[in-house]
């Protein structure tokens, strides 16, 4: 069963915290590097309880970090679980959507091992870094802004997460934050030309055919590359995931 973002597991550094994303200037992508990375959280099996707080009878367990899995159940205490399905339904809206805006279909380049091209497929690129962007904009709207950057920045806590990896993700969920922040009445179909505008514009971040950070119009569709995979160390606290959800 998918992970809340769309992925087949909950899977899953070192200053001070990162700035906004400017509205011209891009900031150095070694500093993304540096800069976007948060500490490691504790492990738990998770699963929908009633209100937060009881548990329901065969329901799922999912692998998720500590803070996400008490974000999670106060979601469950203030929304019910119509909350939580609503939750489910934005992630497989950033999933489906991201999968048809941008295909990854046919021959892998020669820079892909093959022993990654599962992998290649579905991380590191364009679609990768539109769905974290457009999952953090819908959320926002339903959400709220501080929830969803609690929750995503958590969600990246996950032991042994690579820190390339992490530094694309919570960028592009800081610039889909910001996205639905600066157009509140955007639909969610909005939101998503605007998310795939930003990645036109070279807004978002993504791994070259080097397997280095890269603006997103800077590498050709289809062609990315792919993490090293070298888990980070250290990185921004863990967020107290305390705050309540509420949409703008």
């Amino acid at each position: 069963m998918p992970g809340w973002d769309g992925r087949d597991t909950f899977e899953a550094s070192r200053s001070p915290g990162p700035s906004e994303p400017g509205s011209t200037a891009r900031p150095d992508l070694a500093q993304i590097q540096r800069d976007f990375q948060t500490a490691d959280d504790a492990v738990v099996s998770w699963s929908p309880k009633a209100g937060g707080v009881v548990p329901i009878p065969f329901a799922p367990e999912f692998e998720v970090t500590a803070t996400e899995g008490r974000m999670l159940d106060g979601l469950a205490a203030q929304r019910g679980l119509v909350g939580l399905n609503t939750f489910n339904n934005i992630k497989d809206q950033a999933l489906e959507t991201s999968s048809r805006l941008y295909p990854t279909t046919g021959t892998p380049p020669e820079h892909v091992p093959q022993s990654r091209v599962d992998e290649w497929r579905g991380q590191d690129g364009h679609r990768d870094a539109f769905r974290h962007a457009y999952w953090n904009a819908l959320m926002t709207r339903e959400f709220g802004a501080e929830w969803t950057k609690q929750f995503a920045t958590a969600h990246e806590g996950m032991p042994f997460n690579a820190a390339d990896r992490e530094a694309m993700d919570l960028y592009n969920n800081q610039v889909g934050r910001q996205i639905a922040l600066d157009n509140p009445t955007a639909s969610p179909e909005e939101l998503a030309t605007l998310v795939q505008q930003a990645v036109t514009d070279g807004k978002l971040v993504l791994f070259d055919q080097q397997n280095q950070l890269q603006w997103s119009n800077k590498v050709p569709v289809n062609q990315h590359g792919l993490s090293n995979l070298v888990p980070g160390t250290g990185g921004q606290p863990v967020p107290p995931g305390d705050v309540y959800a509420d949409p703008y």
